[in-house]
C-alpha cells in the first residue's frame, strides 16, 4: 500500500489515477456525491481522443440517457451525463439510441444532427450477451458508473461475473489487434460495501479498511486493482453548500454517507483486526471464496475470534463444496451468528462477517 501526498481540491480527476498508476488494470473510485467522477472521466476521453465504453446497469438506464436527445436548447437540461460539459465547455454532444440498451455519444451540428468520430458508446451491462458480437477493440477505457446499486435497486447475483466476462471480451479483441491493456474503471458514491461486484473482485476488506482508517488509496499492487475513496478532506464541501439539508441532516447516517463517501449502512463493529490469541485454541476453519478462516474460541472468557491465523482445527468447511455448504450452515452458522447478536464474537475480515449474516446472499442452499 502506498499513500499519495495529500490535495484539496473541489473535484476528483481521473486523470491523476491513470498516471499515477500505470500498471492498475482495474480503478476502483467511491466518494460523496458530487465529486465529479463521471464528469472527470468523460473530459479524459475528449481529452486522450479515445471513444471508450460508458455503462450503466440496465436497457432502463441507456433508454433515460437518451430521452433528452431531442432538446435543441443546450442550456435546457437533460439527463445525459454529457450536459454538464455542454454546459461547461460549450460542446453540444448527445446521444443516439443505436439500439436496446446500446447507445452513442456525437457532437451535434447547428441543425442538431451527429458529427464526427463518437465521442463515447455506452451500454448496458445487463444487455451484455447481446451487444458481446460488436467490436470494441478501440476502447482503452471500460467505465461502469455507478457499480454500487442505491438503495432498492434490483441486482443480479452473478453481475460481478458478468461485468468481468465483459471486460474479458474486449481485452481479446484489443490484445489481438495490439492494442494497450484496457482499463476498467468504477465509479459510485458510498452505498453499500458488499456487492455483486465488490465481492466478485473480493475488495470489500480493503475497502472496509479505507473507511475505517480514513487513508485514500491503496494499491493492491499484486493484483493490478487500485482503489481510491474519495474523502471529504480530498473533495471538501464549499460554504456556499453547507446549509439547508447538509445542516439539517448532519450527525446522522445518511448525511456521512452523502456528504463524506463513508459506508454508514454497513455495521463494522465487529470488525477487530488485531486481536491475541494466547489462551484461545481453534475450533473450525472455513473457506470463503479464496481464503480459510479460522475460528478460535476463549474458553476462559467465552469469546470468539474469525482471523486469518492458520491452525488445526477440530473440523473444517470448504463452502465451494454443495454438501459441505449445507453441513455448515446446519450445524455452525446458527450458533455462530447467536454469539455476534450477544457480542461474543469480532472478526478480522469483515467479509467473513457479511457472509455468516447474510449466507444466502453468497450461496444457495
Amino acid at each position: 500500500m502506498r499513500n499519495t501526498k495529500k490535495e484539496i481540491k473541489k473535484y476528483y480527476d481521473v486523470k491523476y489515477d491513470i498516471e499515477k498508476y500505470p500498471d492498475a488494470w482495474c480503478i476502483v473510485v467511491w466518494s460523496k456525491r458530487g465529486a465529479g467522477k463521471t464528469y472527470s472521466m468523460l473530459k479524459y476521453g475528449e481529452e486522450v481522443k479515445n471513444t471508450f465504453l460508458y455503462m450503466k446497469r440496465t436497457n432502463d438506464d441507456i433508454d433515460f440517457l437518451c430521452s433528452g436527445a431531442k432538446i435543441k436548447d443546450i442550456a435546457k437540461k437533460d439527463p445525459s451525463p454529457y450536459y454538464p460539459l455542454n454546459r461547461d465547455l460549450g460542446w453540444n454532444v448527445k446521444p443516439v439510441l443505436i439500439s436496446k440498451g446500446y447507445a452513442g455519444f456525437w457532437q451535434h451540428n447547428e441543425n442538431n444532427e451527429p458529427t464526427g468520430e463518437p465521442f463515447s458508446f455506452a451500454i448496458s451491462l445487463n444487455n451484455a450477451k447481446q451487444i458481446k458480437g460488436f467490436d470494441f477493440s478501440y476502447s482503452k477505457f471500460m467505465v461502469l458508473d455507478e457499480f454500487i446499486p442505491q438503495i432498492g435497486e434490483v441486482v443480479k447475483r452473478k453481475e460481478g461475473e458478468m461485468l468481468l466476462d465483459l471486460y474479458m471480451t474486449v481485452l481479446r479483441d484489443r490484445e489481438a489487434r495490439g492494442g494497450e491493456p484496457l482499463k476498467l474503471i468504477l465509479f459510485a458514491n458510498a452505498e453499500e460495501i458488499s456487492t455483486p461486484i465488490t465481492n466478485t473482485l473480493e475488495i470489500v476488506d480493503d475497502m472496509a479498511e479505507l473507511d475505517a482508517t480514513g487513508q485514500r488509496y491503496k494499491y493492491l499492487e499484486n493484483r493490478g486493482i487500485l482503489l481510491h475513496h474519495i474523502t471529504q478532506e480530498e473533495c471538501p464541501q464549499i460554504e456556499a453548500e453547507k446549509g439547508g439539508i447538509y445542516k439539517g441532516m448532519r450527525g446522522t447516517a445518511w448525511f456521512e454517507k452523502t456528504f463524506e463517501g463513508h459506508f454508514a449502512s454497513n455495521d463494522f463493529s465487529n470488525v477487530k483486526t488485531k486481536q491475541r490469541l494466547t489462551g484461545y485454541s481453534c475450533y473450525v476453519a472455513v473457506r470463503h471464496q479464496r481464503h480459510w478462516t479460522y475460528i478460535y474460541q476463549n474458553k476462559n472468557s467465552g469469546h470468539w475470534y474469525a482471523c486469518d491465523t492458520p491452525n488445526k482445527p477440530i473440523i473444517s468447511y470448504d463452502l465451494g463444496r454443495d454438501n459441505e455448504r449445507v453441513r455448515f450452515y446446519e450445524n455452525e452458522r446458527p450458533y455462530l451468528i447467536d454469539l455476534c447478536i450477544n457480542e461474543f464474537m469480532d472478526f478480522q475480515r469483515y467479509s467473513f462477517y457479511d457472509m455468516l449474516i447474510n449466507f444466502k446472499e453468497f450461496y444457495k442452499i
